[in-house]
């Protein structure tokens, strides 16, 4: 399949999705992390589809687009931290949390094959 827009890509699909569903695991986080882990996890999920987005949209510049894609991998592995730290303090069960940290691997796995193959079309 042809890759016409950001939307078609997996790796978009898959982060959007997780931020929507990292939306609604926060909102059982203790109100005093509202301004801390809370505040960072929302930032940083919501963060990798932004960064696909628009550096799909810059991706003329092959570089550029590589550099959108290494920020949105450095995000995932601040996911990957901020659930650790969740599970850690007890918010998240280890079986969430573990599979939640599993679909960020993946997410920069996916991210880091993109910014590996992606070349001008």
């Amino acid at each position: 399949m042809a890759i016409k827009s950001f939307l078609d890509l997996d790796v978009y699909e898959e982060s959007f999705g997780l931020s929507l569903e990292i939306e609604d695991l926060i909102k059982e986080f203790p109100r005093r992390e509202e301004f801390l882990l809370t505040d960072q996890m929302r930032r940083a999920s919501r963060a990798i589809p932004a960064l696909i987005a628009e550096g799909y949209a810059k991706r003329e510049t092959v570089a550029v687009f590589k550099k959108f894609l290494r920020d949105a991998i450095g995000e995932a592995n601040e996911m990957i931290n901020h659930i650790a730290f969740a599970k850690a303090r007890k918010y998240l069960s280890p079986n969430k949390a573990d599979e939640l940290i599993e679909r960020y691997n993946v997410v920069g796995r996916k991210l880091t094959k993109l910014k590996e193959n992606w070349r001008k079309f």
